[in-house]
């Protein structure tokens, strides 16, 4: 098999030192588990995908492209899934990536992964791959780069140039087919195979922080057998979590926030009497694949996972960002373990306190726990809180989420009735929080510890399913029946989904209902209408109008002059400020009989 290897091209490698691409807010490094050395590693460190996983995964890229009606449209379909799946993005961010068509430059996707990098993106699925089309692929990445702005026709395009070129943005080339492909892959190009596809899926799965490093420094400790014990000052523990995003994948629970009597209680020791929290905590057990001592009481951890002591671990945390510093000292286990089974051994027994079940090894918060259960016993539908758990179900487990009668109505007909948690968190800051600009920007901050998460999801909120559900239920129904989305002609449809349930939000709640304070007060009046599928549809069918008006009309245009011409700048800036609101309101009032007659229809009821 032909290799070709691009190590040290200057095109894609700024500086003399090579460095791996990683997803930092999205995923796991890819290059851990690509090429030989990565298949190397996790033959050594981890068991190979189970055939029924395998399966699952083929069938699941399979059934996704089963919808498309041509080659090039299984080959859209194909990309979505990589995006959603491999790179972790929401649909609506995975829709928006996706550029592949006329004057595309030979590039399919784009994706920003931090601020400082970009992945370009190649999907060939089917008998579209075959060597020369990597070899290909990296030539036009080549000659994109190396363009004059002035000839890129694609605006996205001569955005994403500006960035690499005026911005000094790195570029990672990734390359992707659904067939088995043996190519070295590198830091300037990364090519991922069907194989390499399902080994990612099943070790994000597995441990999403396999490869990451870490130092901290102990106090004191001594050694014994493959585990050290020692003391850790409360501080640098904050900073390890701070430092790595899936430290807590592997434990039996993830935070409960502050509703949880015992984590009242290590606040309260954290904040009385911090001296004696050594005393009074059992501690954290941290697990990794390698450790070595350093100079100066220092530790080298590689691929840390708390698997036990979440809560105390959360509760150092909040305390750290409160005040910055915090006079206590925690007992620390660092046991080494790179085999997966002992690995779920030590997770299973250092928790055994618990008394939990296998299910509960979910690493989430009690609140999205009870929506799970509300929405698979309530509605029939699948809420998926962990990546993956619905690809590796079996057909016969699948079939038994089958939505609502009414519910379903909103759905097109092929819908699998699983609803995505990130998604469905994304639907409902745009509906019931009136904020799709934030939402389109980066759903991450909404997710449990970003920057806005505690705003949206404070303590006294409802744990109520139907939050997610009728959000996500409205932006199926503008995708299926609206035509939102990116298969839209109009020059911004494509963008405004979630600007459509902002809208739909405003006209049911401000307009209809007269909703007093948040949306959420009136769910119960919500689920009324909804089931109401006749009139509900026909106030999505108004919402519709005054969206379709307002992307019409020239405030828009000025409002996108203003954002260099960039929709991508407009939806997640702009395009719902007040100046906006006020555009949307007249469109609302022109049809103020179609609303008075949908109102005089629900007194009637």
């Amino acid at each position: 098999m032909r290799r070709r290897s691009f190590h040290n091209n200057p095109l894609f490698l700024k500086g003399n030192k090579k460095s791996k691409a990683k997803l930092t807010s999205k995923g796991t490094n890819l290059l851990e588990f690509c090429g030989e050395e990565g298949s190397a590693l996790l033959s050594k460190t981890t068991a190979q995908p189970l055939e029924g996983f395998t399966e699952s995964v083929e069938k699941s890229i399979s059934e996704y492209v089963s919808k498309a009606t041509s080659d090039v449209e299984k080959g859209h379909f194909y990309l979505s899934w990589i995006l959603t799946h491999i790179f972790q993005a929401t649909e609506a961010e995975a829709e928006d990536a996706i550029i592949d068509g006329p004057n595309d430059c030979g590039i399919d996707a784009y994706y920003y992964p931090s601020e400082n990098e970009i992945y370009l993106i190649q999907a060939k699925f089917g008998t579209s791959h075959s060597i020369e089309a990597i070899d290909h692929f990296f030539k036009s990445a080549e000659r994109f780069k190396n363009s004059d702005q002035a000839n890129i026709k694609r605006p996205e395009l001569a955005y994403l140039w500006n960035n690499v070129n005026a911005k000094g943005v790195k570029i990672k080339l990734v390359y992707v087919t659904d067939q088995n492909v043996e190519y070295e892959s590198n830091d300037a190009l990364e090519v991922i195979g069907i194989k390499q596809t399902i080994q990612i899926l099943a070790q994000q799965l597995k441990k999403p922080s396999k490869g990451e490093q870490s130092v901290i420094k102990f106090i004191d400790g001594f050694e014994l057998n493959d585990a050290f014990t020692c003391a850790v000052s409360a501080i640098e523990i904050a900073d390890l979590i701070k430092r790595h995003k899936h430290i807590f994948s592997l434990n039996i629970r993830d935070g409960l926030g502050h509703r949880n009597k015992i984590n009242k209680g290590i606040m309260k020791t954290l904040e009385d009497c911090p001296e004696n929290f050594y005393v009074y905590n059992n501690g954290l057990v941290i697990t990794v694949d390698h450790y070595s001592k350093e100079k100066n009481n220092r530790m080298h951890l590689v691929s840390p996972i708390i698997v036990n002591g979440a809560q105390s671990a959360y509760a150092i945390l909040d305390r750290a960002l409160k005040t910055g510093n915090i006079g206590a000292c925690v007992p620390v286990k660092i046991v080494k373990s790179p085999d997966e089974k002992q690995q779920r051994n030590i997770t299973r027994y250092s928790n055994s306190q618990n008394a939990v079940r296998g299910k509960d090894h979910i690493a989430l918060e009690d609140f999205w726990k009870s929506v799970r259960y509300q929405m698979e016993t309530r509605s029939g539908y699948f809420f998926e809180i962990q990546t993956g758990s619905w690809d590796t179900k079996e057909s016969s487990e699948k079939a038994k989420f089958r939505g609502d009668e009414i519910f379903n109505q909103y759905l097109p007909n092929n819908h699998k009735k699983r609803i995505i948690s990130k998604d469905a968190i994304q639907d409902y800051v745009a509906y019931f929080k009136q904020n799709p600009t934030e939402a389109y920007q980066a759903v991450s901050k909404f997710l449990p510890r970003g920057s806005k998460y505690e705003q949206v999801f404070p303590d006294e909120l409802k744990d109520d399913y139907r939050y997610f559900l009728f959000a996500t239920l409205i932006r199926e129904c503008a995708k299926s029946e609206f035509d939102y989305g990116p298969k839209h002609k109009h020059p911004f449809k494509r963008y405004a989904t979630l600007l459509f349930l902002a809208v739909t939000g405003k006209l049911v709640h401000e307009h209809i209902l007269k909703t007093k304070e948040e949306f959420i007060d009136d769910i119960d009046k919500l689920e009324s209408l909804m089931k109401d599928t006749g009139l509900f549809k026909k106030i999505l069918g108004l919402a519709n109008k005054v969206v379709t008006q307002f992307l019409r009309s020239s405030d828009v245009t000025k409002e996108l002059g203003k954002v260099n011409n960039s929709p991508h700048n407009l939806f997640s800036k702009s395009i719902y400020n007040d100046e906006m609101k006020k555009v949307i309101e007249h469109y609302i009032s022109l049809e103020s009989d179609e609303i008075d007659y949908i109102k005089k229809t629900i007194s009637g009821l």
